[in-house]
């Protein structure tokens, strides 16, 4: 009798060690999920990503192979490339309202700046955005399981090393290639005791925006389309950007 109760003791132990590894192993595909349905509903286009790797004890999170799609109506394939991005999440604030990310870390993003007909692909995107903004503070916005809409605070994000890509038809095919100003944001969301996903995105973006911006600046662009796309497209200029904007009109 012993011996069939250890038995059925150890059988019980042994599902409970695979049940855990089950959900271990699949919290990759759940962040890759969730990555693609929040990313696609803020980016309206198709946002993917290839594999996560999360720590449950460290916090520490992999994510690979992120892909934006440009959005309808330009001939880039994507607007947003990262092959790698790294966070550091505190365990602690799973399952609540608010996530804690205390580092996020983008290295070598390629971001096309692609221009048609007195638009751009950047601009077109920021638009996307807003709605998502504007259907998160309705209601009408992408919930979690537990009906709500989760919020972030990121303690220090890293953009470093990367490119821009700058496509436009007066460019005759030539793509023309800048270096992004590495950026480094502070307590994102804290003010706000957390951001839910679009305006997380949009609070990123901004500063994204302008630097790359300022990249563009040093292509060989025509000056025309280079000055009206800038502006157009710049969500804040900054002190910086005016200033080189400036002495491009005086040349």
């Amino acid at each position: 009798m012993r011996r069939v109760l250890t038995f059925i003791v150890i059988g019980i132990v042994a599902i409970i060690c695979i049940s855990i590894a089950t959900v271990y192993l699949s919290i990759g595909s759940v962040i890759v999920t969730a990555f693609e349905k929040y990313g696609s509903a803020i980016a309206g286009a198709p946002v993917t990503l290839e594999t996560a790797d999360f720590s449950p004890t460290s916090g520490e999170t992999a994510l690979k192979g992120l892909a934006v799609d440009t959005p309808p109506g330009f001939k880039a394939t994507h607007v947003f490339l990262a092959p790698k991005i790294d966070l550091l999440i505190d365990p602690q604030t799973l399952g609540t309202d608010v996530i804690a990310i205390k580092r996020l870390e983008i290295t070598a993003p390629e971001i096309t700046f692609e221009i048609v007909e007195g638009t751009d692909s950047l601009r077109t995107l920021r638009t996307h955005i807003d709605a998502a903004i504007a259907d998160e503070k309705a209601g009408r916005f992408i919930t979690g399981e537990n009906g709500r809409t989760p919020k972030f605070i990121i303690h220090d994000l890293y953009i470093n090393k990367g490119v821009v890509i700058v496509e436009a038809e007066k460019l005759n095919g030539r793509r023309t290639t800048a270096v992004l100003d590495d950026i480094h944001l502070q307590d994102v969301g804290r003010d706000e005791n957390g951001l839910a996903p679009a305006a997380l995105v949009r609070r990123i973006y901004s500063p994204l925006l302008q630097a790359v911006s300022l990249a563009i600046l040093e292509t060989d662009l025509p000056l025309s389309d280079q000055i009206l796309n800038l502006l157009r497209s710049a969500s804040e200029e900054t002190d910086e950007m005016l200033e080189r904007l400036r002495k491009l009109l005086e040349k």
